[in-house]
């Protein structure tokens, strides 16, 4: 039970440094964007920082989409795998009663 409580705690670590590097990541992007730098050419470090975040966030797309995907398919899955409605045991057919049908 500890190496549960260990293992959630660390997992929401993650999840809080993660958000908040993304957090981080877009604030610069937008400063970048209001406030335009002197770009040095092709080796401009605020230019490579700025297409590594792009890469990151669709890539982050990417995986929220596939998440999705998966939670649709778990959703289908339960929806199929319902336990269908009992019919009434007393209910009367012909097999039942044992009737033949003869033409």
């Amino acid at each position: 039970m500890l190496f549960t409580k260990h293992r959630r705690a660390l997992a929401v670590a993650l999840c809080v440094v993660t958000v908040l590097a993304l957090f981080v990541s877009s604030a610069y992007l937008v400063h970048e964007a209001t406030h335009p730098h002197c770009c040095v050419g092709k080796g401009c470090p605020v230019c490579q920082f700025i297409a590594q975040i792009e890469e990151v966030f669709r890539g982050f797309g990417l995986a929220l989409a596939a998440l999705l995907m998966l939670v649709l398919a778990a959703l289908a899955r339960r929806e199929r795998t319902a336990p269908a409605v009992a019919l009434p045991v007393d209910l009367v057919t012909l097999v039942g009663q044992k009737v033949r049908l003869n033409d």
